[in-house]
């Protein structure tokens, strides 16, 4: 497991470092346990890849409500806290030294109480300046899946910007590039880039895409990231094959049947 993450950090730092994005990512190295349990036994711990030590940071995890828990990164590593409730969280940073200021934001579902709030209200408030955002988040047990396609929006002080150039990678090495329309929204199709897939959900681990963008205001630069994991689609593999199956043994049965009913015709004749 430590090598996987290993290498999803490597392929995503090459494609990312060339613009200095910053990006919520699982940790590459597992850490002691006590600094889990600092924020309750078994959390969840996320990293940020590029980590400025020399910038002033703001992470936070938001709730479904919009209530901030303030989090200190330690070394770019952060424990989340549990919240009690369910739906989709933000797990936001941002990093300013200088005349650069960069962001990553990750959604997160846990689970808990049932929160009745709607994904959007997390997806439409302002986290940073520059901000890209999904337009519908995956349902719980849908998730971003490959051959899939998904709507995004990129804004800036809170306003779409349009016509900008989106970067897109992944750590199974997809690159793309995408532009913002006039409404500053664009579309992803999520890559099958999945290699030696199995049978059944659980034996197939979890990719990483990273879309990023950036823009000048002021003399100052602004860079963001949104960072999420993507799964392998269970229709392009196991579950077609299995509809293809199944519609085969119909076929079969469905000639059988028309089969021996003109067999009985015929005798009937005789």
């Amino acid at each position: 497991m430590r090598i996987k993450y290993l290498i999803i950090a490597l392929l995503l730092c090459l494609s990312l470092e060339a613009q200095t994005y910053i990006n919520w990512q699982p940790p590459v190295v597992k850490v002691d346990k006590a600094h889990a349990a600092h924020s309750g036994r078994k959390a969840k711990q996320f990293e940020v890849n590029n980590y400025d030590y020399d910038a002033m940071s703001e992470a936070y995890y938001m709730m479904p409500t919009l209530e901030k828990k303030e989090l200190t990164p330690d070394h770019g590593l952060v424990s989340l806290p549990r919240t009690g409730m369910d739906n989709y969280h933000a797990l936001v940073i941002n990093q300013t030294n200088g005349k650069s200021i960069n962001s990553s934001v990750r959604y997160i579902y846990a689970h808990g109480k049932p929160s009745k709030i709607s994904p959007t209200k997390i997806t439409q408030v302002q986290k940073s300046k520059l901000e890209i955002l999904p337009i519908l988040l995956p349902r719980e047990h849908d998730e971003y899946k490959g051959s899939n396609t998904h709507k995004f929006e990129l804004r800036f002080n809170g306003e779409v910007l349009p016509q900008e150039n989106i970067t897109f990678s992944t750590s199974n090495g997809t690159k793309e590039s995408f532009q913002s329309d006039i409404s500053g929204r664009f579309f992803v199709s999520i890559p099958n880039d999945f290699e030696d897939v199995k049978v059944g959900r659980r034996k197939n681990k979890a990719a990483e895409f990273i879309l990023g963008a950036s823009y000048i205001d002021n003399d100052i630069k602004y860079t963001t990231t949104l960072a999420m994991p993507y799964y392998v689609n269970p229709v392009d593999y196991w579950n077609s094959r299995e509809a293809g199956l199944g519609v085969l043994i119909i076929g079969l049965i469905f000639g059988l049947y028309l089969f021996r009913n003109i067999n009985k015709k015929k005798k009937r004749k005789a």
